[in-house]
């Protein structure tokens, strides 16, 4: 039955071994050699780079394994960034053409849940004895996975790290900062006018400095959803004040207005910036980029307002399950892939090859990940880091894109065009959020 799909609104607008895993992951008895084949579209967000080896990866071992074993064949497809695969995805469950298994931003499974098209993946885990309890506890709090429901599960999830150049700092005797005060003097010791910007953050408040909110005791999201206590008690305004202070300061570079992500990383890599904040996803690049330019790398938890209170979104995508349109047959064969990507084999994989956080409790003991960790130990950071970590689309809001989007848009003239101060953007969100929150 066709059911009309909410628009996304502003969404859209907005931006090993081998046998081990064989007999993991059944669901009752052996596949009966005789019955039909079942083939499973998989649509991701990861394009190129490691990221696209990670996909090809999985889906070659998972069908030359428990897909031979069963009959089943994932096929993937790259459809775009979050708000391409959304709008996407939308698009195929209306015109009956829905993929089985998409990757969905964290922010954005919230709009499939609303749409009513998603699997609940709880009695498919109950009845193959898959340990849900096994993801970390911040996925399990999320919206959609409580009251015994299951309808997403991590998969390319990160958190922001303090990323520096560690030759530059051995060089004056610095030890990376743990917290706010301390990344201050760290990044003004490393700054040389002219020639090493101390700092550069991005625009993405959500991710990176909602934390900052919640390590001062307040919130980005009130618990219902419909507010922010931090345009109210003043800690949104400090935290921009103190951002918009170290760039007119001018050890804290302001990010670039048109591709901010990539000249920061060049920069970086070129050793004209000494420090950044970043997603634990840019790793494996970063770290290959520091080799090949001759300089050690650095990688330290996010920074915080006070010691006691350490605090650090997690943001990233989720793996979930398309009910709508797709038969039993197919739901259960996307569920034996999903179980795959989940292994301890495959987690650890994930995060060898991009630094994306491992997702469960048993891949800290897998022999595999433990071996690497002890060879890279840059790696755990943020996966150490996720102890004290909040997961961006918690609490639940029906408004959390819009509100996310309602700060990019004030930060960007804060910081990039510098032609408002931190109060004028305070009050740009409470004025653009008001149209929403009500």
């Amino acid at each position: 039955m066709k059911k009309e799909l909410k628009k996304a609104g502003a969404v859209i607008a907005a931006g090993v071994m081998l046998l081990s895993q064989t007999q993991m992951f059944s669901i009752g008895a052996k596949a009966d050699e005789t019955a039909e084949p079942i083939t499973i579209q998989f649509w991701h967000t990861r394009g190129s780079g490691a990221n696209y080896e990670v996909v090809q990866h999985e889906v070659e071992e998972f069908n030359n394994t428990i897909g031979k074993e069963k009959g089943i064949t994932v096929e993937e497809t790259f459809i775009g960034n979050y708000n391409d695969i959304l709008a996407k995805t939308q698009l195929a469950v209306q015109s009956g053409e829905a993929p089985q298994v998409v990757v969905s931003g964290n922010t954005f499974v919230n709009y499939l849940l609303e749409d009513g098209v998603l699997a609940d993946m709880a009695p498919l885990a109950e009845e193959t004895g898959w340990d849900r309890n096994n993801m970390l506890d911040p996925f399990q709090e999320i919206n959609g996975n409580t009251d015994g429901t299951l309808y997403s599960v991590p998969y390319i999830r990160s958190t922001p790290l303090f990323y520096y150049n560690k030759t530059m700092a051995d060089a004056k005797g610095l030890t990376a900062p743990t917290t706010v005060e301390e990344m201050e003097e760290f990044c003004k010791a490393l700054y040389e006018e002219g020639s090493v910007s101390g700092l550069c953050i991005g625009n993405d408040f959500g991710y990176l400095q909602a934390a900052h909110l919640y390590q001062l005791g307040s919130a980005y999201l009130a618990d219902d959803g419909n507010s922010s206590p931090a345009l109210e008690d003043g800690t949104m305004e400090k935290v921009l004040g103190d951002w918009r202070s170290w760039v007119d300061e001018g050890w804290c570079e302001a990010y670039d207005a048109t591709d901010a992500g990539t000249v920061m990383t060049e920069e970086f890599s070129q050793q004209k910036l000494a420090s950044m904040i970043g997603s634990s996803g840019m790793l494996a690049t970063l770290s290959q980029n520091a080799k090949d330019n001759g300089f050690e790398l650095g990688a330290s938890q996010y920074p915080t307002y006070d010691a006691e209170k350490p605090v650090a979104m997690i943001g990233g995508g989720n793996v979930c399950i398309i009910s709508e349109g797709n038969t039993d047959e197919q739901i259960k064969a996307s569920w034996e892939f999903v179980q795959f990507l989940m292994s301890d084999e495959e987690v650890t994989y994930n995060t060898m090859h991009t630094g994306y956080v491992p997702v469960t409790k048993s891949v800290a003991d897998y022999e595999g990940m433990k071996d690497f960790w002890n060879e890279n130990p840059l790696y755990k950071v943020a996966y150490d880091q996720t102890a004290t970590g909040h997961c961006q689309e918690q609490p639940y809001s029906p408004y959390l894109q819009d509100f996310i989007q309602a700060c990019w848009d004030a930060v960007s003239l804060l910081i990039c065009d510098q032609s408002i101060d931190a109060q004028e953007a305070v009050q740009q969100i409470k004025d653009t959020s008001a149209e929403f929150f009500g």
